[in-house]
């Protein structure tokens, strides 16, 4: 994972919407499309609770590069949409990225969360992130959008519009 790049976490589920034939995991074209517009953003990191196999070959049919990291979920994180409740996948996002920050990343890498199920408390977590956060939510029947990539582009470039420059050179 570079260390000077965004980290993308991406659900599957109700954000890829991807088909499952034979037991494989595929995108459609312009949904591969969007996602290797967003690896050229970032860094994708799977945030799904698909397997990682799973994962390494939707990544490697998409033509990704390298091999995303991954959060590991517990397999019981499933919750009821209609009931109000935290974000299930909270607690270890903020578990993996306290991890990732001592390991390999600093902490003014940007991180995009594009995640279906984000409730109020993931909000909150954002706004007092001390590295830039910025949460998708898409529409679970409708997943990525272009627009969505759009507004990613937007902020991480509004990010970059905002670092010194070294007039040095």
């Amino acid at each position: 994972m570079d260390s000077n790049t965004a980290l993308i976490l991406l659900d599957v589920d109700g954000v890829l919407n991807p088909q499952v034939s034979s037991g494989k995991l595929t995108l459609d074209p312009a949904r591969a499309a969007l996602v290797q517009q967003l690896s050229s953003l970032g860094s994708i990191v799977w945030a799904t609770s698909w397997s990682a196999a799973d994962t390494y070959h939707l990544a490697n049919d998409i033509g990704l590069t390298g091999d995303p990291a991954a959060i590991a979920f517990p397999s019981a994180i499933q919750v009821d949409r209609r009931k109000p409740a935290p974000t299930p996948k909270l607690h270890w996002v903020d578990r993996w990225l306290n991890r990732t920050l001592i390991d390999d990343v600093d902490s003014t890498t940007p991180v995009v969360w594009i995640e279906d199920r984000l409730r109020e408390d993931a909000y909150a977590w954002a706004r007092v992130a001390t590295r830039p956060t910025l949460l998708i939510k898409p529409d679970a029947e409708v997943g990525l959008t272009a627009e969505h990539v759009a507004s990613i582009r937007e902020f991480l470039n509004g990010l970059a519009d905002r670092l010194p420059t070294d007039e040095t050179a």
